[in-house]
């Protein structure tokens, strides 16, 4: 439901009436409702538009078109008009779409005009109502057009004034029902005449019985009507009785049982009593009484709650002045802490520069030594926390140990990956240095680090190839030596005669001989007795061969065969290095240097005592 009203405002201030529109107002006094610190309160929601203006400078442009076109310059001159478009509570219209109402309404019936357009969603007497305040410059800034509810140019001419009339209202009511009706708002018949407050009025409706239905129809109901308007706003009976003889000129008569209303017009008075029930002096004192009890309640209950309001807007004051406080506090901490950074940093820095002076000035200068200079300078010391800027800068030296630590714990772990492929991957038949090699990875794997130098560190690890060059060198520099014996036993281990490798070996006329010295010793004779020999058979016994010789070994073994590793293991079986033996032996590599010596003498033996078997053979024949 659409509902037009109109205001003429003389107020020359127009800021006055964007400040209605936008702040608390006490709809009893029309003065503005002010906080704990005697400052006006925003309304809690509004939605405020300008047209032909902005809402923020509307008083300002107002006066400027007024001085363009000279208007408004007394004081009885109406500067603006209000006009107020009401909605029923139970219309289901939004803020905006209220908004684009007034801006419909606005373009029909005042175009041209400087206008500010605001919508507010609380009515009056708590009607919670939807409502759009329309407030317009009388003079017309821009150009409008002649409609049929116009009669003279001044209604529609740039620079004229507005003016409201009759016909006016009339079309803008009638279109505003045409709209609600349209959008699906209630609507009343806003054309239906009303009553005045005129005898002539009221007589013509009592007369025609109000057969329309609108209005007062008797005086009993205008003075019914007027005493429940002043009852919720009076303070006692006597009140109310001053208020009716001074505002509206009644003539009263109070009894100590009765009271008697006459109006104005009204040449005998009627008993209160005698409008119905509740208008009686008495009943009227209690409703009085009792209106009022309930206003002190809700004064009180506004107070209480005005001042939790003022309670909790202190305590949210002193939590902001608290909390401002503390972020002073620590915004104090923070400065303290950067001004400790920066000057811990600048002191960090200057010896990172005498350390990379220094540095650069020796001969020997280390490249990564001055890497790790350069990282430890500090630009950005407020990224870095107390702790770090005070660690010490590592000198040389302590870099240098930590950098052979680092480097050469990379270098064994190499060393580690290189002897397992050499173990697994290289034949000392095909290759001469290999166990020699071994033990030279070894050494690299378990050599103490607190003894590497940065050279040693930094060196990389031979390949075979390269170990074997060396080796053949040492060898080519020094004098090979062949050792002969009385016993005509070969002492060097690496160089092999070649007369006797071509000789044929037969397996066969070696193992009698050795069966033959076997069955020799089977029988020892003893130690002669009383001028007597006696021979006894001794039965075999284990040999223990960990207390041979490695030529009385070579004289009891089998010719040895070419796979190293079951020579190997049949060599750690019977000098008796079990499993948990090899395990306890950290350089593995001097038990190998025993097992080739033991293979390469056994493979000399056996060739040697083949070439024998063949000369005594030939010689035979």
């Amino acid at each position: 439901m659409a509902i037009i009203k109109h205001i003429s405002v003389k107020n020359r201030f127009y800021s006055d009436a964007v400040e209605y529109l936008t702040c608390k107002f006490d709809e009893y006094t029309n003065k503005p409702i002010l906080d704990e610190k005697g400052r006006v309160q925003e309304r809690d929601s509004y939605l405020i538009e300008g047209v032909n203006c902005n809402a923020d400078t509307f008083g300002a442009e107002c006066i400027e078109t007024n001085r363009l076109y000279g208007k408004n310059n007394s004081i009885k001159d109406v500067k603006a008009h209000h006009y107020i478009i009401s909605f029923e509570p139970t219309d289901d219209i939004t803020m905006e779409q209220a908004i684009e109402f007034g801006k419909q309404w606005l373009e029909v019936f005042v175009p041209g005009h400087q206008a500010v357009l605001a919508v507010h969603p609380d009515g009056h007497n708590g009607s919670q109502n939807m409502h759009v305040h329309i407030v317009i410059n009388s003079v017309r800034k821009y150009e409008g057009k002649k409609e049929k509810w116009h009669d003279k140019p001044c209604e529609w001419k740039q620079g004229c004034k507005h003016k409201s009339t009759g016909k006016l209202m009339y079309n803008a009511k009638k279109w505003g029902m045409r709209q609600s009706l349209l959008l699906g708002y209630g609507q009343v018949d806003l054309l239906t005449k009303k009553h005045t407050d005129n005898y002539w009025v009221e007589k013509r409706l009592i007369d025609k019985n109000a057969s329309d239905g609108v209005g007062v129809t008797s005086n009993k109901e205008l003075i019914r009507n007027t005493i429940e308007k002043l009852l919720p706003s009076v303070d006692s009976f006597e009140q109310m009785v001053e208020f009716l003889k001074g505002i509206y000129g009644w003539k009263i008569r109070v009894t100590d049982k009765s009271v008697t209303f006459a109006t104005a017009n009204m040449k005998k008075g009627i008993r209160g009593n005698k409008l119905g029930e509740g208008y009686g002096k008495a009943e009227l004192i209690e409703c009085i009484e009792h209106a009022v009890a309930e206003r002190k309640a809700e004064q009180e209950a506004r107070r209480i709650a005005e001042e939790k309001e003022r309670a909790k807007a202190e305590a949210a004051a002193k939590e902001e002045e608290v909390r401002k406080a503390n972020q002073l506090e620590e915004e104090r901490k923070e400065r303290k802490i950067l001004s400790r950074k920066r000057k811990l940093a600048f002191e960090r820095n200057n010896i990172q520069h005498q350390y990379y002076r220094e540095e650069l000035n020796r001969p020997d200068w280390n490249r990564e030594y001055t890497a790790y200079l350069n990282t430890q300078f500090i630009s950005d010391y407020a990224a870095f926390s107390e702790e770090e800027l005070t660690a010490p800068l590592m000198t040389r030296e302590e870099f240098e140990t930590r950098q052979v630590v680092t480097l050469y714990l990379e270098k064994a772990e190499k060393a580690e990956l290189i002897w397992e492929e050499t173990l697994s991957g290289i034949t000392s038949v095909t290759h001469r240095w290999k166990w020699e090699y071994m033990d030279y990875l070894e050494a690299i794997r378990f050599k103490d680090v607190d003894s590497v130098t940065l050279q040693e560190a930094k060196e990389d690890i031979l390949t075979y190839d390269e170990f074997a060059e060396i080796k053949e060198l040492e060898v080519k520099e020094k004098e090979p030596e062949q050792v002969v014996d009385d016993s005509n036993e070969f002492v060097n281990k690496n160089i092999v005669d070649t007369d006797i490798m071509e000789q044929p070996v037969f397996k066969a006329d070696i193992v009698p001989k050795v069966e033959s010295t076997l069955e020799d010793v089977s029988t020892i004779p003893e130690e002669p007795i009383d001028g007597k020999t006696i021979e006894k058979d001794i039965g075999p016994k284990p040999v223990d061969f960990k207390q041979l010789s490695i030529k009385e070994r070579a004289e009891l073994l089998s010719e040895p065969t070419y796979d190293i590793m079951t020579e190997f293991n049949a060599y750690c079986k019977r000098m008796g290095y079990t499993e948990e033996k090899m395990r306890s032996i950290r350089y593995k590599m001097s038990l190998f240097d025993e097992f080739m010596n033991e293979y390469d003498y056994r493979k000399h033996y056996m060739a040697t005592e083949k070439d024998f078997i063949s000369k005594s053979i030939s010689k035979s024949r």
